[in-house]
């Protein structure tokens, strides 16, 4: 039995469609309409009917299946004869337009899975394959954790290279600066939550956090986290355990953050026991904490704000921010400017 063969919709076979599809993706662009010479008045007639449609058609809105298709075709329409090792343009291609073939071939598949996919059907679709369709559909990593949710329900496990293995060139250098203009203690941490950079703030207030490699392990096994982080037991643990639980039910078969945990539950007793008797993913991240500062005899309250730059899948820009300025040399989130005097400039 000979596996189904995908038809392109981009090169159907008859002219009435071919003229279609080219009216819609020119008239889409903002172009002008084609205009296409014909014998009989009444065909003309319809096929600017069908054009009008089409051009007028909404997309469909609450469809996983659509929102896939759509992708999925508009990815492969950004690429060029150029991204495909040996493109042969055929004679009865009217534009130099990459196929389902071609992209097919480029991620060693075959045009029907590959067209199950482009048509939206979900399905059993194993990492390898995925991640062979991003490549040749050369995807950024927001493109391909949207690939993976609308096609298996689920997010990816982070590429090498990417979250988890650390900052890169420029990335690192801006993100860097960012943390670096904060006036409260910032830090930034990947999908694992291992340290990418911290500011002299946080330096100061916690002496052993730039020399931790991750902010979990530093937090459940390193004695004087626990310690400045008031109230350990009631305020911390419980909202970080609920951080990494989350993190983990998102990521089962990412093994550099399934290693965290493990580390985690097996060093700290009390860890071990909510994983296992109380477990929990909702974590707000709001309310006050209280911080001891290593000059300080009475502990600063907190509010704990994350930040999720775009662009960068998985990094998260943490700030402990002051509630109360008066003992942490900070301006805190109750400031506010004073209100220009009578006769003076706002």
């Amino acid at each position: 039995m000979s596996t189904p063969k995908e038809v392109d919709h981009y090169q159907l076979a008859t002219p009435a469609n071919n003229f279609r599809q080219r009216a819609f993706d020119q008239g889409a662009s903002g172009d002008a309409l084609p205009s296409r010479p014909s014998a009989h008045p009444t065909e003309a007639a319809r096929l600017n009917s069908n054009t009008a449609r089409l051009l007028t058609v909404p997309p469909q809105i609450g469809s996983s299946q659509a929102e896939l298709s759509a992708l999925m075709r508009a990815w492969r329409r950004r690429l060029t004869p150029a991204d495909v090792p040996g493109f042969v343009q055929y004679p009865r291609r009217r534009k130099r337009t990459v196929s389902q073939d071609d992209v097919a071939r480029l991620a060693g598949s075959t045009s029907f899975w590959y067209g199950e996919l482009e048509r939206g059907k979900r399905g059993r679709y194993s990492d390898d394959f995925l991640d062979r369709v991003a490549e040749a559909l050369r995807l950024g990593d927001n493109e391909r954790e949207v690939l993976y949710r609308l096609a298996v329900g689920r997010q990816p496990v982070p590429r090498a290279g990417a979250a988890g293995t650390g900052l890169a060139g420029e990335m690192s250098r801006t993100m860097e600066r960012l943390v670096a203009t904060q006036r409260c203690p910032a830090y930034i941490i990947d999908s694992v939550f291992d340290m990418q950079a911290c500011n002299a703030q946080a330096a100061a207030w916690f002496p052993s956090l730039p020399s931790a490699r991750n902010l979990m392990r530093w937090a459940f096994t390193h004695p004087s986290a626990q310690q400045q982080l008031d109230r350990w037991q009631e305020d911390w643990a419980p909202s970080l355990l609920a951080q990494l639980r989350m993190a983990y039910a998102r990521e089962p078969d990412n093994e550099p953050l399934a290693q965290v945990v493990r580390d985690v539950i097996a060093s700290n007793a009390q860890a071990r026991w909510c994983w296992e008797n109380e477990p929990r993913v909702a974590d707000t991240g709001q309310g006050a904490r209280g911080v001891l500062l290593p000059d300080r005899a009475s502990p600063v309250q907190v509010e704990v704000v994350t930040c999720a730059p775009l662009g960068y899948a998985g990094m998260q820009m943490i700030c402990m921010v002051p509630i109360d300025s008066a003992h942490s040399g900070i301006p805190s989130i109750d400031a506010r400017p004073a209100a220009p005097s009578k006769g003076q400039a706002a």
